[in-house]
């Protein structure tokens, strides 16, 4: 995605919102919050949050404003980043960049619907979890769903508050006649939303008979709930969530995410739970990075966002890893990301919170005796089989030599094959054979990606000319200097020519021409490329002599190959001519020899 700001057609007191937020807030001071970026020269670089990568690609440019990333080729302004990173539409990062720029927005934004939508379901989610909060801490409605978390869970009222649990009466439309009469909402907007359901007799709650637990966003949001059954013994799940909605997503959200992600980022690491029990009752007794998941596993949506956070990951799962294929896709994931990983074993078998209800201090030894995710696995596949004999060594291996494989580093990897041929009585040799079969027989062969565009020796001569020229600390006077080698060579990329002939009028007409306003005169569909030049890494210089001579030599390449271009025609045109032996053809022939021979001489 390559999303510029300046592209919009909204209101003027709207674009003056954009230019005031611009100038306060700066990109590399905004980008630092979210990411670790280091100077390289006139920019900063960093490795890029939107793809894994190991060599940092993502540039930002502080004299532009704007940053791109040379691996996934995504790049824009500060409004872009946060629209990238946060998955949120425009309308909500000038709400937040505001805020962060303390300036008062003018209002006369044009919002588009899919925009309209969302902040409409925030609105009125926002509104049901009052209400749900109201009816169980104020309300005799919620008395046994109250008495029920403060006794049975031993939920302190303040946390009760702090997360605003809530309760859904057993009444069919308590939530839908409060929001549509009192608040003025659109039954529609409350099927949208999920908080209802439309039938022959007419709206139903969602929710009746159950404990509400909002789900925010990272920023805060209500955009969605988990509903517990007060009454289990009933048929019926006793978990139900808000099915998906245009703000909600259940593979792309954490539950307790919202509350986690200062501590998370404090300590580097999310304890991974399954349920929302399980992260209050771990709050309630201090430990505060924990969130919960909507799901039997981690999705690659989720990795990514906890990443941002965190750079290990501790599972604490009632539910057994190692034989549950969708957490290990999850660990697989995981190692591709660059992410450690651990497991928390409570004692006994217990869940999170029962033990945390029961016995707090023993939860916390078995959090301070994390184990590798690794070894977890190993030990666990092991205990499954018997390791003595044959079918029991097959059976082993085939499950945990997929999870091994994965590992990136090659040192870690071999004390993993290790460990496993010690348990088994195996050598390395033989594992590591039976690891190449298993895995020639999973990925076949590779097929080359037929999305990436392979770009021509023109093509990458003719950027990294202009990279040079736009990052010089004298434009006018390089790109004078380039005009006189070319002499008149035009460039052959048709964007890379527009740029470079808007770049040489503006030389000739403004010698002290700034960057950021010739910018301004692009039209926009010249701006991601100009952007990528303006951003291209390029090697450091000891002297402006050097980089003069850098330029020169770079000119000379692009004239080179545009005659090379030339006489690679006229070769064509030549041999098609002397096939056909006509008289008419001998001064034609004549004239294209004569074309031929000149460029030639140009060549030497």
């Amino acid at each position: 995605m390559w999303y510029n700001t300046d592209e919009l057609s909204p209101q003027t007191s709207s674009m003056d919102d954009v230019e005031k937020i611009k100038q306060k807030v700066d990109v590399v001071d905004l980008l630092s919050g979210y990411m670790i970026l280091k100077r390289a020269g006139k920019n900063f670089k960093g490795l890029c949050p939107f793809h894994s990568e190991k060599t940092p690609s993502f540039v930002v440019s502080p004299d532009r404003q704007i940053w791109h990333c040379f691996g996934c080729q995504k790049g824009g302004d500060i409004f872009s980043f946060l629209m990238e990173y946060e998955k949120i539409e425009f309308y909500e990062s000038l709400k937040e960049l505001a805020q962060k720029a303390n300036i008062t927005l003018s209002g006369g934004l044009h919002r588009n619907e899919n925009e309209k939508k969302r902040e409409e379901i925030f609105s009125v989610n926002a509104i049901a979890s009052q209400f749900y909060h109201y009816l169980l801490t104020e309300h005799k409605v919620g008395i046994q769903a109250l008495q029920y978390l403060l006794e049975t869970r031993k939920i302190p009222k303040g946390l009760i508050d702090k997360f605003n649990l809530g309760f859904a009466p057993f009444n069919n439309s308590s939530l839908s006649t409060y929001l549509i009469k009192k608040k003025k909402y659109q039954p529609s907007l409350l099927v949208e939303a999920g908080l209802a359901t439309q039938d022959r007799g007419g709206l139903r709650d969602f929710f009746r008979g159950r404990i509400i637990f909002p789900i925010h966003d990272a920023r805060g949001n209500v955009i969605a709930f988990s509903g517990r059954a007060i009454d289990t013994t009933s048929s019926g799940p006793k978990y139900i969530n808000t099915r998906e909605t245009p703000v909600y997503v259940k593979g792309e959200t954490v539950y307790g995410l919202y509350y986690a992600r200062d501590e998370i980022k404090k300590q580097g690491k999310a304890l991974i739970v399954e349920g929302e029990f399980d992260v209050i009752s771990a709050v309630k007794e201090g430990i505060k990075n924990v969130v919960a998941l909507k799901g039997t596993a981690l999705t690659e949506t989720q990795i990514k966002l906890l990443k941002r956070y965190a750079d290990k990951f501790l599972f604490c799962f009632d539910t057994d890893i190692a034989g549950n294929s969708a957490q290990q896709r999850s660990i697989e994931m995981i190692e591709k990301e660059g992410i450690a990983a651990g497991v928390i074993v409570p004692p006994e078998g217990k869940d999170p919170d029962e033990l945390l209800r029961e016995n707090p201090s023993e939860f916390k030894k078995a959090l301070k005796n994390e184990k590798n995710i690794y070894d977890f696995l190993i030990e666990s596949i092991v205990a499954e089989f018997d390791s003595t004999n044959a079918d029991g060594k097959r059976k082993i291996v085939d499950k945990t030599l997929p999870l091994l494989s994965g590992i990136e580093n090659e040192v870690v990897k071999e004390h993993y094959f290790k460990k496993l041929g010690n348990i088994i009585d195996a050598s390395l040799d033989s594992l590591l054979r039976q690891a190449a079969k298993l895995q020639s027989k999973q990925t076949g062969v590779a097929q080359a990606s037929p999305n990436k565009k392979t770009l021509t020796r023109e093509e990458m001569v003719e950027s990294y000319l202009l990279s040079l020229l736009l990052q010089s600390g004298s434009i006018p006077t390089m790109v004078n200097a380039t005009e006189v080698l070319l002499e008149g060579t035009s460039l052959s990329t048709p964007v890379y020519q527009k740029i470079y002939k808007a770049l040489k009028d503006e030389s000739l007409k403004n010698p002290r021409m700034s960057l950021q306003e010739f910018s301004k005169s692009l039209p926009p569909e010249l701006h991601p490329s100009f952007d990528k030049c303006c951003l291209a890494p390029i090697q450091e210089f000891e002297s402006d002599e050097q980089y003069a001579d850098e330029v020169k030599k770079v000119a000379l390449d692009v004239k080179s190959l545009s005659i090379k271009a030339k006489l690679k025609d006229l070769s064509s045109e030549i041999k098609t001519l002397e096939k056909e032996n006509g008289e008419e053809n001998e001064e034609k022939l004549l004239k294209l020899r004569g074309s031929f021979n000149a460029l030639s001489q140009k060549i030497k």
